[in-house]
């Protein structure tokens, strides 16, 4: 096969057991699950980082989190750091981007923008509210061009928000007055978007997406970036999917009600972290109705792209991906959102690959990470790694990306090697005091530790799949926690950062 073309679907804030495919049967995700009928799914596939930017940097840098920068939300990704879509642009690739980025802060430096202190962020709200902004330069990390969606829900803007702004002002209006579906309010009439679905950001994401579909037929090789904002909180869809489910019918997480904190330093945080106590059933039902909602409407938009892709007869030639760049605990152990408990909630994301002549209805359960989606995408593309990473980032003998190539699973149907795989997560003192969270997973066991503390957590996935057993202290693990501590300091030294170049022996 020539070197295919890329289309890679990214949602915000999913976890991978919320598709059909995966064993979910109240929500509906007909197109999501006949991608993976028709190609690979890693079942097991987790997020390096639980929060969006350093997900995101990592997901077309290759690197983790130490290595590329952005740390967590409120950091932006350097400008310097070499992306899988600056080398495929490099490759003789079009490489553009719609939707959600999140690369730089989108909040927090608009009303003080005066401050010379604080730095410029291209995907500022309130520079893109006022005009101040109304597009990404050219290249935009690696993107070539872009059609950019900033934020979520009554919040969001970017091109997407000019556009609704100009096209229909009274819906524009509508969506900028929504009620905040995170409050956690029980009442239906604000859990939902007064906006009708052909105006709503995932089908305008679609219609770009589209757009560029037409435009590439018979054009160069591509890389597109499709990225919804959905279904990240607030918990709001528009109609008919807002009225798709209904919450008295969803099962809910079997720990929902469960809010046991296995350590004594989490179950004093509880409280710092919004839907971490206090959390009522009908509350969490409507927020489960409402992001299966927000998930079958991304799904209904990804079928209209994947149906033109095969109109065009580009299905052929095109290596076809979705994930998301982290989870959502979605009620499990009484919690909601993100934060520093490490659940598979919000760690595993899905990871669906199909590639042209690969072997259809493929399920793997070897742990994977989103950091192999890059020298994956590079083997596809035949772009040499080594030639990837040499600037600023080691010498071209000496790999540092992370992340291993899964093409010849995806491919073949071979299993994929089993390796650790890291998780990583830092907390800028906001609100408590600073905090490093580092997990490794090795086959059933997941380790996690955090900085400061004598103990940490221990779950074996297996036995206990709700991970209600801490068997840390446990003396029949002890050896055991031995082994993953030091794969985890194995781990961490690997990806250790290696930015600064050796020019001379001495």
């Amino acid at each position: 096969m020539a070197r295919p073309n890329f289309l890679i679907f990214c949602t915000d804030q999913m976890q991978s057991l919320c598709i059909g495919a995966h064993g979910n049967h109240d929500v509906s995700t007909p197109n999501l699950d006949r991608l993976a009928g028709s190609g690979t799914t890693f079942r097991r596939a987790y997020c390096p980082n639980p929060v969006c930017t350093p997900s995101r940097a990592s997901l077309i840098t290759g690197l983790m989190p130490r290595q590329h920068g952005a740390l967590t939300n409120g950091t932006p990704l350097g400008e310097h750091v070499p992306t899988v879509t600056g080398a495929l642009a490099g490759a003789g690739y079009r490489t553009h981007a719609v939707g959600k980025l999140h690369l730089q802060p989108w909040m927090g430096y608009g009303p003080h923008r005066q401050d010379p202190d604080l730095p410029f962020s291209w995907e500022d709200e309130v520079r893109w509210n006022d005009g101040e902004i109304d597009r990404l330069p050219s290249p935009y990390y690696g993107f070539q061009s872009v059609d950019f969606v900033g934020g979520h829900v009554s919040y969001v803007h970017g091109e997407y928000a000019n556009w609704l702004r100009g096209h229909d002002r009274a819906a524009y209006d509508r969506l900028k007055r929504e009620a905040d579906g995170g409050a956690l309010t029980a009442r239906r009439d604000c859990w939902r978007l007064a906006i009708d679905e052909e105006l709503h950001y995932n089908h305008w994401i679609a219609d770009r997406t589209i757009d560029y579909l037409d435009s590439r037929r018979g054009g160069d090789d591509f890389f597109i970036w499709c990225s919804f904002p959905d279904p990240h909180f607030p918990f709001a869809a528009c109609r008919p999917y807002s009225e798709m489910y209904d919450p008295a019918a969803l099962a809910l997480s079997p720990t929902w009600d469960q809010p046991q904190d296995p350590l004594p330093y989490l179950a004093r945080r509880r409280g710092d972290y919004a839907g971490g106590t206090g959390l009522e059933e009908a509350d969490l039902r409507e927020a489960v109705a409402q992001t299966y909602g927000m998930i079958s409407h991304v799904d209904a938009q990804i079928g209209r792209v994947l149906d033109r892709l095969d109109a065009l007869g580009l299905g052929e030639s095109t290596v076809v991906a979705f994930t998301s760049d982290h989870g959502e605990y979605l009620g499990a152990h009484h919690l909601l959102y993100k934060s520093i408990w490490p659940y598979e909630e919000l760690y595993r994301v899905p990871f669906i690959w199909r590639a042209p002549g690969g072997p259809a209805g493929q399920a793997v359960d070897t742990p994977v990470s989103l950091i192999d989606l890059v020298p994956t995408v590079l083997d596809y593309a035949g772009v040499d790694r080594s030639s990837f990473d040499v600037r600023r980032y080691g010498r071209s003998d000496r790999p540092t990306l992370p992340g291993r190539p899964l093409k010849e699973c995806i491919d073949r149907g071979e299993a994929a090697a089993v390796r650790p795989v890291l998780i990583e997560y830092d907390e800028d003192g906001l609100p408590g005091p600073m905090l490093r969270m580092r997990t490794i997973v090795r086959g059933q066991y997941k380790l996690s530790v955090y900085s400061g503390l004598d103990e940490g957590l221990l779950f074996d996935l297996a036995a206990d799949p709700h991970e209600t057993a801490n068997l840390w202290g446990e003396g029949a693990y002890r050896d055991l926690r031995g082994e993953l501590l030091h794969e985890l300091v194995s781990e961490l030294a690997r990806t250790d950062r290696l930015d600064v170049t050796r020019i001379s022996g001495a």
